[in-house]
């Protein structure tokens, strides 16, 4: 099972997950997602939209302006390189084992896990083509984010299966939206 654990940077170049939060609490503006499920919900929404998105649209709403010129070793640079980490983790267990691929739901700084942080942080990320992802967002495809949509409720209990339908779901959005979005490539 994928678990969505960032590893694609050199851990010297990226801070731990604990100081890479922090730093996204610090930010002021407040970043979308400060906590490891909403920041797993938003990259996926990311990932599998519509059209790609310059990532230069959206890694300063997390890390700042400077981050994207910061000097290596920096807390800055550091920041940027586990979030980018967290973005490709992502994406590549998409790409390479969708079947195994999960959500990140996990507890975090003693708080539970809370599957409706992860969709909240979903749907924030489909902001960034709101009328691509409108005809999904609305049924009109078919109810493919229905099992996104029940996590949202945060009385929502999900078991095993109900993560499975959610992580379903994902890969059917992505499969979806794989012609519009290659075309967004050329």
């Amino acid at each position: 099972m994928n678990t969505s654990t960032p590893t694609s940077a050199p851990k010297r170049l990226m801070l731990d997950e604990k100081d890479f939060f922090d730093v996204l609490r610090a930010q002021r503006p407040s970043p979308p997602a400060t906590d490891p499920q909403t920041l797993d919900g938003y990259l996926t929404a990311l990932i599998i939209g519509p059209r790609f998105i310059d990532p230069r649209q959206w890694i300063p709403s997390f890390v700042g302006e400077g981050a994207l010129m910061a000097p290596e070793h920096t807390t800055e640079a550091k920041a940027l390189q586990s979030l980018v980490a967290a973005y490709n983790t992502i994406s590549s267990g998409l790409g390479d084992t969708p079947g195994t691929w999960r959500p990140r739901l996990v507890a975090h700084g003693g708080a539970a896990a809370a599957p409706c942080l992860w969709a909240g942080g979903f749907l924030l990320g489909t902001k960034f083509a709101p009328r691509l992802w409108k005809p999904v967002l609305q049924g009109a495809e078919g109810d493919l984010i229905g099992p996104i949509r029940e996590m949202a409720d945060p009385r929502a209990n999900l078991d095993a299966a109900a993560v499975t339908k959610v992580a379903k779901a994902v890969v059917a959005i992505r499969a979806h939206f794989m012609p519009r979005r290659a075309k967004s490539f050329r």
